[in-house]
């Protein structure tokens, strides 16, 4: 659907978003953004309930716009909680979070490309690595304007378009030509994360100190975590297609996991819930967002 379509039919999402208490949106973004962003994604719900949220990797940073509630972040002690800016930009995840919604929901999630956030914000990317930061501390006055328009906004469809623009306004002038992390995501993509550090190399005109390099600057994790994030979602998306538990260990060696204990382990590591209780769980916001039930 075109941005032109999608703010015409604002009147039809409003009435959409009264009746239904849940939305989730996966909208494509302009093709001179593809570079640089993977997906906007929109999640709503107009329950004025405390819900509880657990986040965790997708091998991917982003942008958040809250139209509504900002949610409370709690620390990875879980003993102290914080209310997230009105709008953010985060870096890559390693470990889960948790995260609490304590009235309506309406937020914007620009998904970035794994590798987006330098030539974005001329920002090493590991200095992002689990962390957030206001997009005011980022772009100053600009992004209070545009948080601001996002905030008072007709309807999330027509802030994705707002915030696409923001960023083809930014990246205009820079530009984003392919380099050794494009090429490397790329082929870990296309092996859905079955291919280690050594193949990858086979296949590189780098050496393994500067790929590594590269990635730390670029995407904020090493090449061997950033492989196992994507293999790690591949397993989620086939295990969420899985018709009976009983295929679970078939499902996990044509993912690339040879011990089922091993995944069972990283998996509970990574997500705080097996692959079951993850498999049960019928309400995921997104393939790394899920409620606490």
């Amino acid at each position: 659907m075109s941005w032109v379509k999608a703010i015409a039919y604002s009147s039809t999402f409003l009435f959409i978003f009264r009746i239904w208490l849940n939305i989730t949106m996966q909208i494509a973004p302009h093709p001179l953004l593809s570079g640089i962003v993977k997906h906007y994604l929109i999640i709503a719900h107009n329950q004025r309930v405390v819900m509880n949220y657990r986040l965790f990797s997708d091998g991917n940073p982003g942008m958040v716009f809250h139209l509504k509630d900002p949610l409370l972040q709690y620390n990875q002690q879980h003993t102290l909680a914080s209310k997230q800016p009105g709008s953010f930009v985060y870096g890559q995840i390693t470990h889960y979070n948790d995260i609490t919604s304590v009235g309506e929901l309406a937020m914007l999630i620009v998904v970035l490309q794994p590798n987006a956030l330098l030539s974005l914000l001329d920002v090493a990317t590991y200095e992002l690595t689990n962390n957030t930061v206001p997009l005011k501390d980022l772009f100053g006055q600009e992004a209070l304007e545009l948080e601001d328009r996002i905030a008072n906004t007709a309807n999330l469809q027509a802030a994705a378009a707002i915030a696409e623009q923001f960023l083809l306004n930014k990246t205009a002038s820079k530009g984003k030509h392919a380099g050794i992390t494009d090429q490397a995501i790329s082929i870990i993509h296309t092996s859905k994360g079955i291919i280690n550090v050594k193949n990858l190399l086979d296949v590189m005109p780098v050496t393994e100190r500067q790929l590594e390099r590269k990635f730390n600057e670029e995407v904020g994790l090493s090449p061997k975590k950033f492989i196992d994030a994507v293999k790690f979602q591949t397993y989620l998306k086939q295990l969420q297609k899985l018709s009976s538990i009983k295929e679970l260990s078939s499902l996990s060696y044509a993912c690339g996991y040879y011990d089922q204990a091993h995944l069972n382990h990283f998996f509970r590591k990574h997500t705080g819930v097996t692959p079951l209780q993850y498999k049960a769980n019928h309400n995921l916001l997104a393939i790394n967002f899920m409620p606490l039930v």
